[in-house]
C-alpha cells in the first residue's frame, strides 16, 4: 500500500513529518517498508521559459530554442513537437544527471548548433513512459523556481505492508484513521453528504441469485450519470496516481482507482450505451465466457459471480470489468457499480483464474459493507466535478449483510497484558478514533465493532472478550 505524505494529510490533519509517521505506522502493526523521496536527483532541474523557438537549419524534426533559466538565457536543440515559444518546460542544464535515460549531460553540438542542457520529458524525468513531448508547466510558475516543488514531486512516498486482517488499512483513509487514533493527529471529516438524483436511472439492478448463493453479492448500489467528458484527469490527480506506480488513463478510470485507493472502496464504472436491458449479478454459467479489461478471455464457471446484462457477462463481481462495457474517450452515459462481494468467493475466482486486481485485493480481505452508499456519494461528485453530467437517483438492491457484533473489555488486561496503565479516558478516545462505539458498565465494557474492521467480523467469536 503506497501513498504520499500531502495525500496522507489529506485526511489528517498533523503536523508530524514524515519519519515520525512512519515510526508510528510500524508501531501500530502497518510496517513500512519503505519511505521514497521522488525529488532526489532531480533537485537541479529548474523551471525554464522558451523566448524563441525556430526551425533548426539542418533538421527538419528539430529546433532550435532560446530558454530563459532565470539566470541566463541558453541556447537548446530540441526534437519535441510541443516546444515552443511561451511554454514553460523542465530544463536540466550541462552536467545535469538524467534519471530517465542514465544519462549525465553534456554540451554538445547538434547537426552543428551547440545546444547547452535539456527540456525533459516525464520519461527522461524518470516519472512515465511519456515521451512524445516535453513537460509543459503552468504558465504561472515561476521562472528559475525548482521544478520538483512546482510539480508537487517534493513529497516522499510511504509503502506499508499490510497483514490479511487489516483490510480497512488498504486505503489511505483506514491509516489517517489508525495515526489519529494513536495521537498523531485528528481524523478530517468526509463529505458523503448526498448528491441529489435528477431523473431515475433507466437501467435497473436484480440480485439473481438462489438462498444458497445470495452471499455472492447481497448488495449493490448502482447509478446512471448522463452526458459526461470523459478526457483527461486534472494534474493533482494524475500526479497522485503516477506517485504510486498506477497510469493515468482517462478521467473515470482514474478516478475508479482514485477511490480503491484513498478510501478502499473499489468500483467499475460501465458505458451505460453499450449495456443492453438491465444489470444482473448472478453466477456464471457454465461454458460461459468474458473478455476483461486486461485484453484476456477467461473461461468462467458456476461458483464465480458476475455482472451481467441481457446479453454476456460484463463484469467480473469484485475482480474485473469486462471489455465489451468500457469506457473509452467517446463515452457519454456511464453506470456506476458500488457492491459488497463475498470475499472467500472472489478469492476463490482470483486464485482459479490466475487473475490478481486491486480490487480482488480489497474484496477478499473484507470492505466495508456500510460504505456502499456513501461510497457512491463520494464518487457521484467525483465524477460531476471532473466530467460534468447529471447523476440519477442511486439505484439499491439488496441490503447491508448481517454481522454487526461488540465485543467485550477489561481495562485491567491492557496493565496485565501490556505492561503499561493507561487512564481510562485515553481508553475510551481511542476506541472512539478507531470507531468502536463503547459502553461502560464498571470495570466491564462492550465495544461496537466498526463495520470497516472486516477481519474482526470474519475471525471473531460473536459476544467474545478480552
Amino acid at each position: 500500500m503506497k501513498f504520499t505524505l500531502s495525500w496522507l494529510n489529506n485526511h489528517l490533519d498533523t503536523t508530524a513529518g514524515v519519519e515520525e509517521i512512519a515510526g508510528r505506522l510500524t508501531m501500530l502493526g502497518l510496517e513500512v517498508d519503505g519511505v521514497t523521496d521522488r525529488a532526489r536527483g532531480m533537485e537541479d532541474f529548474v523551471v525554464a521559459e522558451v523566448i524563441e523557438a525556430k526551425q533548426h537549419p539542418d533538421a527538419d524534426k528539430l529546433q532550435v530554442c532560446q530558454v530563459n533559466t532565470g539566470t541566463e538565457t541558453l541556447t537548446v536543440v530540441c526534437g519535441a513537437p510541443n516546444a515552443r515559444a511561451g511554454m514553460k518546460g523542465v530544463f536540466a542544464a550541462t552536467g545535469c544527471y538524467i534519471p530517465g535515460i542514465d544519462l549525465k549531460l553534456k554540451k554538445a553540438k547538434i547537426r552543428g548548433v551547440v545546444s547547452n542542457g535539456m527540456l525533459l520529458s516525464e520519461r527522461e524525468m524518470g516519472l512515465s513512459d511519456e515521451h512524445q513531448g516535453v513537460i509543459e508547466l503552468p504558465a504561472a510558475a515561476a521562472v528559475g523556481a525548482t521544478a520538483v516543488e512546482v510539480m508537487g514531486l517534493a513529497d516522499p512516498v510511504i509503502d506499508i505492508d499490510i497483514t490479511p486482517n487489516r483490510g480497512d488499512c488498504l486505503g489511505v483513509r483506514g491509516d489517517a484513521r489508525d495515526l489519529a487514533a494513536a495521537g498523531l493527529g485528528t481524523l478530517k471529516p468526509l463529505n458523503t453528504e448526498p448528491v441529489p438524483g435528477a431523473f431515475e436511472s433507466p437501467i435497473k439492478v436484480h440480485l439473481d441469485f438462489t438462498s444458497a448463493a445470495a452471499g455472492a453479492c447481497p448488495f449493490f448500489v448502482g447509478r446512471y450519470i448522463r452526458g459526461v467528458s470523459n478526457g483527461e484527469s486534472p494534474g493533482w490527480l494524475k500526479d497522485r496516481l503516477l506517485a504510486v506506480g498506477l497510469r493515468p488513463i482517462s478521467a473515470l478510470v482514474d478516478i475508479t482507482n482514485l477511490m480503491t485507493l484513498d478510501l478502499c472502496r473499489p468500483l467499475h464504472v460501465f458505458d451505460a450505451d453499450k449495456i443492453k436491458g438491465d444489470l444482473r449479478v448472478r453466477l456464471a454459467k457454465s461454458g460461459e465466457s468474458m473478455l476483461a479489461l486486461d485484453g484476456r478471455e477467461y473461461d468462467l464457471d458456476a461458483a464465480m459471480t458476475v455482472i451481467a446484462d441481457d446479453d454476456h457477462a460484463q463484469a467480473l463481481g469484485g475482480v474485473i470489468g469486462g471489455e465489451r462495457s468500457g469506457c473509452a474517450a467517446e463515452t457519454v452515459n456511464v453506470y456506476v457499480e458500488c457492491a459488497y462481494f463475498d470475499p472467500v468467493r472472489t478469492a476463490a475466482t482470483g486464485r482459479k483464474l490466475n487473475l490478481t486486481s486491486d480490487a480482488r485485493f480489497r474484496f477478499e480481505r473484507g470492505v466495508d459493507p456500510a460504505f456502499l452508499v456513501p461510497g457512491m456519494e463520494v464518487a457521484t461528485r467525483l465524477i460531476l466535478d471532473l466530467c460534468g453530467g447529471e447523476a440519477s437517483e442511486p439505484v439499491i438492491a439488496g441490503k447491508e449483510p448481517e454481522g454487526k457484533r461488540d465485543i467485550g473489555f477489561r481495562r485491567g488486561r491492557i496493565q496485565a497484558l501490556g505492561g503499561v496503565e493507561v487512564p481510562a479516558g485515553e481508553v475510551k478516545r481511542i476506541f472512539g478514533a478507531l470507531g468502536f462505539m463503547v459502553a461502560e458498565t464498571g470495570a466491564h465494557w462492550r465495544g461496537a465493532v466498526p463495520s470497516w474492521r472486516g477481519g474482526t467480523r470474519r475471525g471473531g467469536r460473536p459476544g467474545g472478550g478480552w
